[in-house]
């Protein structure tokens, strides 16, 4: 375009009608040399002209005829008139409203008086940045969950609201905000409430502590499966693009950078020029969430890719990032951009490929070095974590490495003679009977609505509180029966109740007493003189059983045994499926919980794995299989379409067959395996069978077991062990490590091989 007159050039035969514009017209030239300048097309620059009359109709409704009325203020207010209404006209005046700023030519305009909400967000905002030291992006999060809090309280209306604030008007913002907020977001919520409320303590313009009466939602560590491509598909994407484009080529070097190097989507974009060091080959990435910058060899692939993205696709610019916007107005990639061109090259691949975000790629090329073995310290170090736990979380996704945790299935013994099994009603009583008595599904005592409120609350913060809520009913029951009229918790009461639960064990005891400890120190924020429970005096819980280890060949005749099961009236294999579900629970470790709760929809029958989700604390995890395991689980599943039984992915693997349940109980699940055990002779010192939790403890075993005959290092293993199990760290994995006999005798002659060189004669050379 001709840089004498870009007006004349637009619009030839009525430029001089064009510089006539009101408002505008004096600074039309100028504004569309700006645009130019700014990387506009002529095309927008033609729109961003057609749209100006109707913006100037808008001014002159405001009373504004000229520019020297004009403010930012004003202008502003247009642009935010027409952005929910109209997103093109509203992207012009954003336009128009740069165009002055950078030029300095209109006045703010008057200063409207600032609200109380304001007031208060700028407030703590410079409280957050001066004397707590956060970055701007956590007080921006901070002051927006702040203003929808004060927006509840209705704070412009009445600023000494929090004078009279009661923690049940908290409790009621919680419970809205839960609406929309996981427990993950309602975390920050619960965190931006009580740093506001200890504020205003200390400042005297609040009486109560309410900040430390505020409970949080429960989160757990490695709660989610990384998320994760296989590295073919990975490859197919990158391949799919089409590099002969300008954009083309710099989607493609964006997205190899972010796969090759494992990048996030801030270091991506904040990638400079200056960055690469050609003579030294390396890539220098400041790491924004760990404030360090780590240098990265630089690849002969990476460097030839980026020299061509360079010479060919790169525009000519004065800013030095690396990566720059494909429209106008020209400048660097934010980092939701990232986002958006995997999202858009997704879509053109034509790949069956989830909408992950940008973070997938950083995940599958931890999973692919796990893969091809490099260690777990290594791939730290290439991504950029402080310390090994942050990296342990892609151990979860070695499914080659935690195949090796899996046991086979016990094998299967011919000489083996069949044997009646034992009825139910042999089975000695495990426990003494406890009262039966109907509760109700609703609190009917004095204190039901505290009791609702609890419940309500704990839920809102995440938790599915089922179990403490029947204990809760237990106690609502009692006040029912036995204290009507009863408007004030006493001490007698609480023992009284206490009375009621001797037939549990004490550890159960003690857990029903902690619950309603919790409760009544929940009551007594509104209700003072409520009695609080001494924990020192609640009983002390008994040591855990020592589990009754059960060996590859007594599980092999356990198995064989449930094939003698009947079929029943509703599932024909009701013999397959027992031996199954036992199958996994002593070859996987799995809980007894977690197998009920499969689903063929949770099989990865290509993979050979069972994704276990949202199982003890949250977590989620992979349970590859043993070859012979999954070629069991596979028969079944074959047998099972054959009888035209359900195959859905919603149909539980261990189906009953009935209409409600679907799948097995736990109690009936827990009877058919002590009458097995008592079949073949399966029981302890004192002639009780195992627990089916139990078996877990025997997998562990069996597995730390098989490595020392192996010769395996098994401090190396432990880490496996861990994850296949879902624990967070081989802490948790100790309780189920217990010294036996067959293990110790392994340990020791592991000991004598490495160490015996060392002693001579009784002493050390």
């Amino acid at each position: 375009m001709n840089a004498t007159s870009f007006l004349v050039q637009l619009r030839p035969r009525s430029f001089r009608r064009w510089r006539a514009l009101p408002v505008f017209g004096a600074q039309l030239e100028r504004f569309v040399r700006w645009l130019h300048s700014q990387g506009y097309t002529t095309g927008s620059i033609r729109n961003y002209m057609k749209a100006l009359p109707r913006v100037v109709r808008c001014l002159r409704r405001k009373g504004v005829t000229s520019l020297a009325q004009l403010t930012q203020q004003e202008l502003q207010a247009v642009h935010s008139y027409y952005r929910p209404r109209n997103p093109d006209l509203s992207g012009v005046v954003r336009g128009l409203c740069r165009f002055f700023r950078e030029r300095k030519t209109l006045p703010e305009g008057k200063r409207r008086a600032r609200s109380p909400v304001e007031m208060e967000l700028d407030q703590f905002a410079e409280y957050l940045r001066e004397t707590r030291g956060l970055a701007t992006a956590t007080i921006l999060g901070h002051t927006r969950r702040l203003k929808l809090f004060l927006g509840f309280l209705r704070y412009n209306q009445d600023p000494c609201c929090l004078r009279r604030l009661e923690l049940g008007r908290i409790e009621t913002f919680l419970q809205r905000s839960a609406r929309t907020n996981n427990r993950f977001s309602m975390q920050h919520v619960v965190a931006t409430v009580r740093a506001f409320l200890r504020r205003q303590h200390a400042q005297g313009k609040l009486p109560r502590t309410l900040h430390l009466q505020i409970d949080t939602p429960r989160v757990y560590r490695l709660e989610r499966l990384p998320r994760a491509l296989p590295w073919t598909q990975v490859q197919a994407l990158l391949g799919s693009i089409d590099r002969s484009e300008r954009f083309g080529l710099r989607d493609f070097t964006l997205l190899y950078l972010a796969a090759a190097y494992g990048l996030r989507s801030g270091e991506l974009v904040r990638l400079t020029l200056d960055d690469i060091d050609w003579r030294g080959r390396t890539l220098r990435v400041s790491q924004t969430k760990t404030k360090n910058a780590i240098q990265l060899p630089l690849t002969d692939e990476a460097a030839s890719l980026l020299i061509d993205y360079l010479c060919k696709a790169r525009p000519e610019s004065s800013h030095r990032q690396l990566f720059l916007r494909k429209r106008a107005p020209d400048g660097p990639l934010k980092p939701t951009a990232v986002h958006d061109v995997l999202e858009h090259r997704i879509r053109l691949s034509g790949l069956d490929l989830p909408q992950l975000g940008t973070h997938v790629l950083r995940h599958s090329l931890a999973a692919h070095l796990l893969r091809q073995g490099v260690g777990i310290k290594t791939i730290g170090d290439a991504l950029g974590h402080r310390d090994i736990e942050s990296t342990s979380i892609y151990l979860r996704l070695g499914v080659d490495d935690l195949r090796e945790v899996a046991l086979p299935a016990p094998p299967w013994i011919t000489a083996s003679p069949c044997q009646a099994l034992a009825p139910a009603r042999s089975l000695p009583r495990l426990r003494a009977p406890r009262p039966d008595r109907h509760l109700p599904q609703r609190f009917h005592s004095s204190l039901a609505a505290s009791l609702q409120r609890f419940v309500d609350l704990k839920r809102t913060l995440g938790r599915r509180y089922a179990g403490e809520a029947a204990i809760l009913s237990h106690w609502d029951d009692f006040l029912r029966r036995r204290y009507p009229e009863a408007r004030k918790v006493r001490a007698a009461m609480f023992y009284d109740w206490a009375k009621e639960l001797s037939h549990l064990s004490p550890t159960v005891r003690r857990n029903w007493q902690r619950v309603l400890r919790n409760f009544l120190l929940f009551h007594t924020r509104a209700h003072a003189g409520t009695f609080i429970p001494d924990i020192l005096t609640f009983p002390k819980p008994t040591p855990p059983q020592p589990p009754r280890l059960v060996s590859e060949t007594e599980m092999a005749l356990i198995i064989q045994s449930a094939h003698q099961l009947s079929p029943s009236s509703t599932n024909p294999l009701r013999a397959e499926t027992i031996a199954l579900g036992l199958m996994l629970l002593f070859c996987c470790g799995l809980r007894r919980g977690e197998l009920l709760r499969l689903k063929l929809g949770d099989l990865d029958r290509d993979q050979r794995l069972i994704r276990i989700a949202f199982t003890k604390f949250h977590k989620s995890r992979l349970v590859p299989l043993d070859s012979t395991v999954a070629d069991e689980l596979e028969h079944y599943l074959q047998r099972r379409h054959r009888m035209k039984l359900p195959m859905t992915p919603d149909s539980f693997l261990l189906w009953s067959g009935r209409r409600w349940p679907e799948v097995y109980a736990g109690a009936s699940l827990s009877t058919v395996w002590r009458r097995l055990c008592f079949t073949v002779k399966v029981l302890d010192a004192h002639g009780r069978p195992p627990r089916l939790h139990d078996l877990r403890h025997s997998f562990a075993l069996n597995a730390l077991q098989r490595w020392y005959a192996e010769g395996a290092d098994v401090q190396t293993k432990l880490h496996s062990l861990a994850t296949y199990l879902g624990h967070v760290s081989p802490v948790s994995t100790h309780y189920y490590l217990q010294l036996t006999p067959e293990l110790r005798q392994a340990a020791n002659e592991r000991f004598h091989q490495r160490f015996a060189a060392l002693f001579t004669d009784g002493g050390v050379l």
